[in-house]
């Protein structure tokens, strides 16, 4: 088993009452992107968007290993975990995995340092996968 091709990585935070600016205020820095539910959605000017969302980005290059993007994204962010509690009680947070395979039979781990990280956090991983086999 090879170790996944591409891997993109974005934390997410949803929620009806959301205010960007308040979760970018516990968490000590801004998103890549950002809505209130009720918004403008982009590109379809009927849209509007049903939730609000603060998500952030892994700015480290597709190739970058799995725990590599998830540790750059935690450690831009506040350590205290009674704001990540705060944060979690309210909204739905995650850690979202789209992972690009370029065989059939590539794979990843989580060391239990990186689960630990998200479990303190009340964090979920998600993970899309998609194959890299033409004949899937």
């Amino acid at each position: 088993m090879s170790a996944i091709a591409r891997v993109r990585i974005s934390l997410r935070v949803f929620g009806d009452g959301l205010e960007p600016e308040e979760v970018s205020a516990l968490l000590g820095r801004p998103p890549s992107r950002e809505h209130r539910k009720g918004d403008k959605g982009q590109g379809n000017h009927d849209a509007v968007e049903p939730t609000g969302a603060w998500i952030l980005d892994s700015s480290l290059s597709e190739k970058a290993e799995l725990e590599e993007h998830i540790e750059g994204l935690l450690g831009s962010l506040s350590n205290d975990m009674d704001e990540w509690s705060r944060l979690t009680d309210r909204f739905s947070a995650s850690i979202h995995c789209g992972m690009f395979l370029d065989q059939y039979n590539e794979g990843f781990e989580l060391s239990p340092r990186i689960a630990q990280a998200l479990a303190e956090r009340g964090l979920v991983i998600a993970f899309d996968i998609y194959s890299g086999d033409a004949d899937a």
